[in-house]
């Protein structure tokens, strides 16, 4: 396994719950440093929202490793009174490929 396969295995075994709406500040410090900090670039955000009765989670995709990561997280939370820990949502992390669309406007 690569680097990238390791950091995947690495991140999922791991069961990071998230407490932050930006999933960045939950990564766990010395993972971060080792793998993120300076080395990876944002694709994408807000991706296959997925709406649940006190959230909505998305995809944000990212490129490390030269290869592409997608991440599954809170990005809403509905109620005022919930907090994201509140939520019970643990971080999921997969690797994904980009796929080219058409689409048009008006002239």
């Amino acid at each position: 396994m690569d680097k990238f396969d390791n950091l995947i295995k690495e991140l999922n075994d791991f069961q990071i719950l998230q407490t932050k709406i930006d999933w960045e500040l939950c990564i766990p410090q010395d993972m971060w440093k080792e793998h993120f900090e300076g080395s990876y670039t944002d694709l994408a955000s807000g991706l296959d929202e997925d709406s649940h009765r006190h959230y909505e989670s998305s995809v944000s995709v990212i490129k490390i490793y030269d290869r592409i990561l997608g991440i599954r997280h809170i990005d809403l939370v509905f109620s005022e009174m919930s907090m994201v820990e509140d939520c019970y949502h643990h971080l999921k992390f997969f690797e994904m490929r980009e796929v080219q669309t058409v689409t048009y406007e008006e002239i």
